[in-house]
């Protein structure tokens, strides 16, 4: 076996820290960390009161080198994770970027953490689930109606509601969500979905603003033609009507809340996705789109399965300019014009 050269040992040193469950990345955060595990609680249990202890500036190892600095947060076990971490590092003169994923990302939102970053860039799913564990075995009980491992979705700490709402309505900080981001606090965090503008879930049944949807669809490896339809706004400077290779979804999305930046050509229709559901009513066509969550900026990019979204270059330049925006000024002063009242 070929002996790696420095270079190549530093590169995987690095993946190990950032790509792994970050637990070597934060583990001065000590008592956060095991406090962080307790940010999704059963949902008929009460919060935890108390907000974990942590320091003021723990030292996070880096990606890249750029001056915006990115909270990049995951949850999900089988997503492209090598292939996305190279679409990162191809920022690497822009961005610096921070790998974390939740339970452990939720203490992240305390502000003595969120102020070192500029943007938080969420690729995760199913934030609000977990499974419901035997506690003589130690293993995940099996609903015998499915034969497969039952799940029971969870709320969040009331430290991390009061986290997020407090760095939303500061409206200093820029939040973009990815793909299947909007599958996370379905259930559990209403305020959640309004946030991002959309909510799915490829499961099971989900009520949203009041109406029950059935699971939502998917449809992954779809050749398909984006038409851009903001041509002006900064997300899609530089970015033409393209064609990508990608999963689509049929799910709730909240156009009147949002401000359409691209659209599909793929037709909508629910017998076209997986699990087909005939009583689904007709899904948007939307791609991608910007808007705000009280002061904040927020853009969601739909786009980003796999390997084949990753390197293709408008999806590319759509997630640097939607970084660069939210961690703008402009971006900044055009939300606090224009805010949105999502909690109470």
């Amino acid at each position: 076996m070929k002996k790696p050269d420095a270079s190549s040992r530093e590169q995987a040193t690095r993946r190990g820290v950032l790509g792994g469950m970050a637990a070597a990345a934060l583990a001065p955060l000590g008592a956060a960390m095991a406090q962080s595990a307790q940010a999704q609680v059963p949902a008929q249990a009460p919060a935890p009161a108390a907000r974990p202890q942590m320091p003021s500036r723990p030292p996070i190892p880096q990606g890249g080198r750029g001056q915006t600095k990115v909270l990049f947060i995951t949850q999900y076990k089988d997503f492209d994770r090598d292939d996305l971490f190279k679409t990162l590092d191809a920022m690497g003169e822009t961005i610096s970027w921070t790998h974390v994923e939740n339970p452990v990302a939720q203490v992240c939102f305390e502000p003595r953490i969120a102020d070192q970053f500029d943007v938080f860039l969420f690729y995760d799913a199913y934030a609000g689930r977990d499974y419901n564990y035997d506690p003589a075995t130690g293993r995940p009980r099996v609903n015998p109606a499915t034969g497969r491992p039952d799940i029971i979705e969870t709320k969040p700490s009331q430290a991390l509601q009061d986290s997020f709402k407090t760095l939303l309505r500061r409206g200093d900080k820029g939040f973009v969500f990815l793909h299947h981001a909007i599958a996370s606090w379905v259930h559990t965090w209403p305020e959640y979905s309004e946030v991002i503008g959309a909510a799915a879930d490829w499961t099971r049944p989900l009520t949203v603003r009041g109406k029950t949807y059935p699971p939502s669809g998917y449809r992954e490896g779809v050749p398909q033609r984006i038409r851009v339809v903001d041509k002006t706004h900064p997300v899609m400077r530089g970015v033409e009507d393209f064609d990508i290779v990608d999963e689509v979804y049929l799910c709730p999305m909240f156009e009147e809340a949002v401000h359409p930046l691209t659209r599909t050509t793929i037709d909508n229709v629910p017998a076209y996705f997986r699990p087909a559901q005939a009583s689904h009513p007709l899904g948007s066509n939307m791609t991608s789109w910007v808007k705000t969550a009280e002061n904040s900026p927020v853009v969601y990019l739909q786009h980003g399965h796999d390997k084949q979204a990753y390197e293709n270059e408008s999806f590319r330049k759509m997630l640097m300019n939607a970084i660069n925006w939210t961690a703008s000024d402009e971006s900044k002063i055009w939300a606090r014009a224009n805010p949105s009242k999502i909690f109470a």
